[in-house]
Order: structure tokens, then C-alpha cells, then sequence
């Protein structure tokens, strides 16, 4: 029993050593570097700017049905967005949305499926919308953060685009009553607001 110890712990005696060997000649030999240039992250820039015409809102007071002929006359909202990220190292267009938004504070009690809207790219290369019911437009997800922000209800498309460095581009948008509609839209009205939503 006493030469059973004995081998043991001329093991665990080996085993010991070996252990302090490598632990000992492991960190005479490891090398230690050290970076001489630091990393270096340069983001571009995300601006765009948003403008209004001089006519300031859509204001259609006493209106009535009418033709979209009829409404090619009344005075549009117009409005422009630019890419106002002209940095050296922005070279990506920018995403834009355009929606037309009811708000919860002023519901509309206008039907919607009698709300026409039309949207008109007047610069660059000048472009006439094609007319649409607001019922019968997309819906757009502006995401619940921005959505009570804004005090939006519900955010209808009415254009998607991009834009690069330094680009803008104007658009005309005009709302009547369409011209089916019939007397049970009188002293009806509707609210809404243009939000522009641009991404990457």
C-alpha cells in the first residue's frame, strides 16, 4: 500500500511539473502586436429638405362635385424635396415616400370613395398624374411611433421616388370631390396632411 502512494504521487509530481513547463515556456515564447494605423469608419451624410409652395395649404371652401377637367383649374399644393446630402462620399440615392394622411384629431366625415386626388411631377421632366379615389389608393405602413407622433390615422401612397446627392423634385397635388357624387356629401369635409417619409 505504502509503493501505491509512492507511484501516485511521483504522478501527480510529473504531472505538475509538465504543467508548469509549458505554462512557463508558453508564455516565454508568445509575442505580443500592437496595430500602428487606428480603424476608421466614415459614414455619409442623410439630409433632405422639405419646402411648400407660396399657396400654402389646399383650402376648398363651399366646393362641389366636379370633373377632373374642371379641378385641372384649381390652385394646387405644391411642394418640393431635396437631397441636401452633397458631401464628397455621398454617392446613394435616397428613398422617398409621399402619402397623404388622415388625422386622428379631425376625422374626415367626406366618404373617401368620393375624395378624387391627383398628383403632378412638375420638375424635373414635367409629368400629369393619373387621378384616383383616395379609397382606392395603397396604404402605407408608416409605422406606429411615427403614426402617433404625427397624429396620423391612416397614410395613404401617393408617390414613391429616389433622389441623389443634390437632386429635387416638385410635385403639384390637387383634391376635389368627384363628379358622381351626389347630394349627400354636403357639409361633409375632409382633412388630411402630405408627410414625406425618406430612408436608405
Amino acid at each position: 500500500m505504502r509503493s501505491g502512494y509512492k507511484i501516485t504521487l511521483g504522478i501527480l509530481t510529473i504531472m505538475i511539473l509538465v504543467t508548469i513547463t509549458i505554462g512557463t515556456s508558453y508564455s516565454y515564447y508568445s509575442v505580443a502586436s500592437e496595430q500602428t494605423n487606428p480603424n476608421e469608419i466614415t459614414t455619409t451624410c442623410f439630409e433632405t429638405s422639405f419646402s411648400e409652395g407660396s399657396n400654402g395649404s389646399i383650402k376648398l371652401n363651399a366646393t362641389y362635385p366636379m370633373s377632373e377637367t374642371s379641378a385641372g383649374n384649381l390652385t394646387p399644393y405644391e411642394f418640393t424635396i431635396t437631397n441636401t446630402c452633397t458631401t464628397p462620399n455621398a454617392t446613394d440615392p435616397i428613398k422617398y415616400v409621399v402619402t397623404l394622411n388622415t388625422l386622428t384629431a379631425n376625422m374626415p366625415t367626406l366618404p373617401l370613395n368620393l375624395l378624387r386626388v391627383r398628383l403632378d411631377r412638375t420638375s424635373p421632366n414635367a409629368q400629369t398624374g393619373t387621378s384616383a379615389l383616395l379609397s382606392n389608393m395603397a396604404t402605407y405602413a408608416l409605422g406606429d411611433q411615427i403614426k402617433t407622433d404625427e397624429g396620423i390615422d391612416t397614410s395613404y401612397t401617393l408617390v414613391e421616388g429616389t433622389l441623389a446627392p443634390g437632386e429635387s423634385v416638385t410635385y403639384n397635388l390637387r383634391l376635389w370631390i368627384d363628379e358622381t357624387a351626389g347630394n349627400d356629401v354636403m357639409n361633409n369635409s375632409f382633412t388630411g396632411r402630405v408627410l414625406i417619409y425618406s430612408y436608405m
